[in-house]
C-alpha cells in the first residue's frame, strides 16, 4: 500500500469556515469563527487519512499571473472581510504549531501548488489526497491523486467522476471551459449548461474536436458555437488549467508532520476560548477519535 499525502486547499478551507459558521470572538474580543472552523475540519481531516505526510497551501493577496491573462479573473469576488483578515496570522501560527508545513508562493494560487505537489507525489510513488470542496481540482485526479470533498465528506476518484459529471476527469478543462465558472468571473459558452457540456464532450471527446466538427450539431446548440470567439475561448481553457510545473524545491518526504508543540497550543487555545480544542489537546494529544466519511458534515 502507498503512503498517502494530504494536500489541504487552505483558501478554501478559510473562507467555508468564515462563511459556514456563526461570528465567534475570543474571550478579548478578537473574532475566531474561521481559525475555530478550519481547525476543526483540519483534525477531522486529520483523523480520517492517518498519515504524517501533510500540506496546507494558501493564496497569497494581490494579482497572480492569470490576471495578466485575463484581467478580469475574479473580478466579481468581494474584497476579503476585515474580520477574516484578522483572523489569518493566529490561524497560520496554529497550523505550524500542529507540525504542518505552509506552502505560499508569490504570483500562484494554492491551487497551482497543490496540483505541482500531487504530480510530484504521484511521481515518487505516493498517493496524493488533495482536501477541497473545489471542483477545480478535478482535473488533477488521477490513478494516484484523489479528491477529497471535505463539507461533503466524498472522495472522489476518476469513476466517481464519471459518475458524477458524466465525464472523465481529463475532460474537465473542457468542461469547465464550456460552462464558465462564476466565481472566478469566467464567461464560458452561451447556452452551454452542465448536461450539454457533458453530452458532447461524451459524444465528441474533446472541446477541440467540438469546434471542429460544429456543423454536426443542431439547432441553437450548433448557432452558439458558431458564435464562439475561439481566441478568447482558448485564454479562458488556460486560465482553468492548472499550473502543475511550479518550481518548488521540496520532496514530499519534506513534508512529513513535525512533533506538536502542545504547550504553545493549550495556551492560544485558551486565550482564543476554544474549550472543546484544549481539551483535545490535554486528553489525546491531539489524536482525535477516527470518524468514518460518511458521517456527518463538520458544516
Amino acid at each position: 500500500m502507498k503512503n498517502k499525502v494530504l494536500l489541504i486547499d487552505g483558501s478554501s478551507y478559510l473562507y467555508r469556515a468564515y462563511y459556514a459558521l456563526p461570528p465567534l470572538t475570543a474571550p478579548d474580543g478578537r473574532p475566531t469563527g474561521a481559525v475555530y472552523g478550519f481547525i476543526r475540519m483540519l483534525l477531522k481531516t486529520l483523523s480520517v487519512f492517518n498519515t504524517p505526510y501533510v500540506a496546507v497551501a494558501f493564496d497569497l493577496p494581490g494579482k497572480t499571473l492569470r490576471h495578466e491573462k485575463f484581467s478580469e479573473y475574479k473580478a466579481t469576488r468581494k474584497e476579503t472581510p476585515d474580520p477574516l483578515k484578522q483572523q489569518i496570522p493566529i490561524l497560520k501560527e496554529i497550523i505550524q504549531l500542529l507540525g504542518i508545513k505552509i506552502l505560499e508562493i508569490p504570483g500562484y494560487e494554492a491551487d497551482d501548488i497543490i496540483a505541482t505537489l500531487s504530480k510530484k507525489a504521484e511521481i515518487e510513488g505516493y498517493e496524493a489526497i488533495i482536501v477541497t470542496p473545489d471542483k477545480d481540482m478535478n482535473q488533477l485526479i488521477s490513478d494516484n491523486i484523489k479528491i477529497f470533498n471535505p463539507v461533503k465528506e466524498e472522495l472522489l476518484d476518476k469513476e466517481k467522476i464519471k459518475e458524477k459529471y458524466g465525464i472523465y476527469p481529463q475532460q474537465f478543462i473542457d468542461y469547465l471551459t464550456m460552462i464558465g465558472d462564476a466565481v472566478d468571473n469566467i464567461p464560458g459558452i452561451k447556452g452551454i449548461g452542465p448536461k450539454t457540456a457533458a453530452a458532447l464532450l461524451q459524444e465528441f471527446g474533446s472541446l477541440e474536436n467540438i469546434l471542429e466538427n460544429v456543423d454536426k450539431l443542431k439547432g441553437k446548440l450548433k448557432e452558439s458555437f458558431k458564435e464562439v470567439d475561439k481566441e478568447q475561448l482558448q485564454r479562458m481553457k488556460e486560465i482553468i488549467k492548472l499550473d502543475a510545473n511550479i518550481e518548488i524545491n521540496i520532496k514530499i518526504e519534506d513534508l512529513k508532520k513535525s512533533k506538536p508543540d502542545l504547550e504553545k497550543l493549550k495556551q492560544i487555545f485558551q486565550e482564543l476560548g476554544f474549550k472543546s480544542l484544549l481539551k483535545d489537546v490535554e486528553k489525546s494529544n491531539l489524536k482525535i477519535k477516527e470518524e468514518k466519511i460518511e458521517q456527518k458534515s463538520l458544516f
